[in-house]
């Protein structure tokens, strides 16, 4: 979580949120809060700080769904979760296909009462994330070369989501994920064409 003046962004897991945050915090006195990046209190949702965001614009990022389940899969692989971090088993491709994780995140983040004003994408994060600073009046020279100074920062695993799923899977993704289908239109004006 990081708070400013006039925006609130919440770190939805597996969506550049490290990278965004380091962009909000090289910012010159952009940043009034921010959860350490090394806890998991940097995934609290909107309605941890219910009271300190009022009022203020609710962002956060996302990305494709496919490629957000492919990610947090080798993330559980790696790492695991949340508390014990133990590596788990790495899922199936079928197993993914069928997982409703990305909505039961997305609503757990963002809650029914906190929606999300503003997405960032994470594949077009640097320009997104200036076009946020512009709109609430931040747009510095000071402000791009903070976020230009960030370096991106991926893991190492096949990453074109054509290779790894089938036209069938990536719609079944949607289809039993309709929050982050629905967030996907709001944030990228439509769902990719599935491959094949």
């Amino acid at each position: 979580m990081v708070i400013t003046e006039r925006f609130a962004w919440a770190h939805l897991p597996k969506t550049a949120g490290d990278a965004t945050a380091k962009m909000f915090a090289a910012v010159p006195g952009l940043v009034r809060y921010q959860a350490p990046l090394d806890s998991n209190e940097k995934h609290d949702g909107f309605w941890v700080h219910a009271e300190a965001i009022e009022g203020k614009l609710r962002v956060m990022n996302i990305r494709r769904l496919p490629s957000w389940i492919l990610s947090i899969a080798h993330h559980k692989a790696i790492s695991g979760i949340h508390p014990d971090y133990e590596p788990l088993p790495m899922a199936s491709v079928e197993e993914m296909a069928d997982d409703t994780d990305p909505d039961e995140v997305l609503r757990w983040t963002t809650g029914p009462e906190h929606p999300v004003e503003r997405w960032l994408r994470a594949e077009h994060l640097a320009t997104d994330v200036e076009r946020l600073l512009r709109d609430v009046g931040v747009e510095t020279d000071a402000a791009r070369a903070a976020i230009a100074s960030v370096p991106w920062i991926g893991n190492s695993y096949e990453h074109d989501v054509s290779r790894v799923f089938t036209a069938g899977q990536i719609g079944r993704m949607y289809e039993r994920n309709p929050d982050w289908r629905k967030a996907e239109l709001e944030a990228y004006g439509g769902i990719p064409a599935a491959p094949g």
